[in-house]
């Protein structure tokens, strides 16, 4: 399998330059590139920009999310589509601005469409990112691409439950 890392924004403007093959750089639609950095990919690297807010479980309705831009099917495809000719070799970085959400419900995504199942996908993003907590509206839109049925939001929130439960103090 290829070789994974998940970050923020500001640590994937090296990597994606000095390390990725292969970029998935996740940004908020409204981002202030005159003001903010963006990653390149190095001369044989490739990158990949996707637009869409971090949305959160709540209802769409609110007023404070009226005008989020949520991830889409065919920006999920599209990643897949990115992502599907990686080999062993290959270096491949997932980044959004924090490195929590976006990021690493795409490489629970990414690792499910290279074979691990949905539970080994989540357990091995957080192995490699300590602060996680993968988007649910993502791994719901790659549950329905890659036929999981559910499994890799459940997945996701029973890990992260047993993650929480684990590290809670005496």
């Amino acid at each position: 399998m290829f070789e994974l890392k998940i970050s923020n924004l500001r640590d994937a403007i090296k990597l994606s330059l000095k390390w990725a093959t292969h970029t998935v750089s996740l940004l908020d639609p409204d981002i202030d590139t005159e003001f903010i950095k963006l990653p390149v990919a190095s001369k044989e690297g490739e990158l990949r920009r996707y637009y869409f807010h971090d949305m959160f479980p709540y209802p769409v309705s609110s007023s404070f999310f009226k005008n989020t831009k949520p991830a889409t099917l065919p920006q999920i495809q599209d990643i897949l589509e990115f992502t599907a000719p990686l080999e062993p070799t290959d270096k491949l970085l997932v980044h959004c601005h924090a490195g929590i959400s976006r990021s690493t419900a795409v490489a629970c995504g990414v690792l499910c469409q290279h074979g691990l199942t949905p539970s080994e996908a989540v357990k091995y993003v957080l192995s490699i990112r300590k602060l996680a907590f993968p988007n649910k509206q993502v791994l719901t839109l790659f549950d329905e691409i890659l036929g999981l049925e559910g499994k890799l939001v459940i997945a996701g929130t029973e890990e992260l439950t047993k993650l929480a439960r684990d590290n809670m103090p005496d």
